[in-house]
């Protein structure tokens, strides 16, 4: 006779078992968003809302702070959504952020168009401190071409991003375009594993500009957030949350059935 405890038991330790495997490998993320100092309170408001939920949803954990703490520790990675010229990086913030890259950490960092030069004068400032070379800034293209892997895993429909009125630089210095205009220039870059001459294991994203981050725009945008989001844990914390890899999938759910099988058999035996 089929015994319906020995069913449950049986089932939740398989669950267990998959459970375990999908959350470790979830990140905890810092997010600074500057809410205090912003010269646009709406869009740093919508910024965090979008991220925090995207984020979460994807099983990650989400700490918001105002500025810049003195320790990033505990942290896979650390978001800095600011963008207003009052938000430029210090000398000793970006002896912080290159440290923590150094160390192996994750980081986005916000610029915008030439109308915020302090800010984004401090985001080449941290990018070229790093070892991600020497960049010019420039205005490009509105519309631009995203470039894999940030096609995916979540689709950009027709592969381009509409940024509202971006920056950008002349090159991607050391590191690769996110999105390009075709001829030479782009808003958004990436520097991976081995990209940073002075933090070799880090992985540091810049998007100079900051309206697709709002998620008022459309699906494409909050995509191209949730692929930047995997791409750099593919970096410093390589399984993006909720997927398992294929073999493991397989061995747990193996576990699983063969507990059942099991339970079912024992109770056969002595029936």
């Amino acid at each position: 006779m089929f015994n319906a405890k020995r069913f449950t038991v049986a089932l939740g330790t398989a669950a267990i078992l998959m459970g375990a495997a999908t959350s470790a490998s979830a990140s905890s993320i810092l997010l600074i968003n500057g809410a205090t100092g912003t010269s646009e309170p709406g869009t740093t408001a919508a910024i965090t809302t979008n991220f925090t939920t995207i984020a979460t949803a994807l099983g990650h954990t989400v700490t918001v702070s105002d500025g810049v703490p003195g320790s990033f520790a505990g942290f896979n990675q650390v978001w800095d959504f600011r963008f207003s010229n009052n938000f430029a990086l210090t000398a000793p913030q970006i002896t912080q952020y290159v440290a923590y890259l150094a160390a192996g950490g994750g980081m986005f960092v916000m610029g915008e168009n030439a109308g915020f030069a302090t800010r984004n004068n401090s985001v080449l400032a941290l990018i070229a401190a790093a070892g991600g070379g020497s960049l010019a800034f420039t205005t490009p293209c509105s519309t631009q071409t995203v470039r894999a892997p940030f096609t995916g895993p979540f689709p950009i429909s027709n592969g381009s991003i509409s940024y509202a009125a971006p920056g950008g630089v002349t090159s991607p210095g050391t590191g690769a375009y996110m999105t390009d205009c075709g001829d030479g220039t782009g808003t958004g870059i990436f520097f991976g594993a081995g990209d940073l001459a002075g933090a070799p294991t880090g992985a540091l994203a810049a998007i100079f500009d900051v309206n697709w981050a709002e998620g008022t725009f459309d699906v494409d945008d909050r995509n191209y957030l949730r692929n930047i989001l995997g791409g750099i844990d593919d970096v410093v914390n390589p399984t993006l949350p909720g997927v398992v890899p294929e073999p493991a999938t397989f061995m747990l759910t193996g576990l699983g059935l063969g507990a059942l099988l099991l339970a079912r058999r024992r109770q056969g035996k002595r029936a």
